[in-house]
């Protein structure tokens, strides 16, 4: 059984975004949980949010992180 919590998860990653100045990049991950109608419908969407802040080389170690662990996992739930 996967006792993540990807919501929570994404959730910290978006503050920590917010609070490193990438205001817009950590609301697009709130409206990924908070938009979404289905459990995979929001996963789909934090994947692709997580796949492009991932893309971005400027992305700070201390979020990458983070984000590259929720990004592998949840592409693996999704795959």
């Amino acid at each position: 059984m996967n006792t993540s919590d990807y919501y929570g998860e994404a959730r910290i990653i978006a503050a920590n975004l917010k609070n490193a100045g990438r205001e817009a990049d950590g609301t697009n991950l709130i409206d990924a949980i908070e938009a979404g109608a289905t459990a995979t419908e929001i996963l789909m969407a934090l994947r692709f949010h997580l796949m492009n802040l991932l893309a971005d080389q400027s992305l700070p170690t201390i979020i990458r992180s983070p984000t590259e662990s929720l990004y592998k996992r949840i592409n693996s739930v999704l795959s």
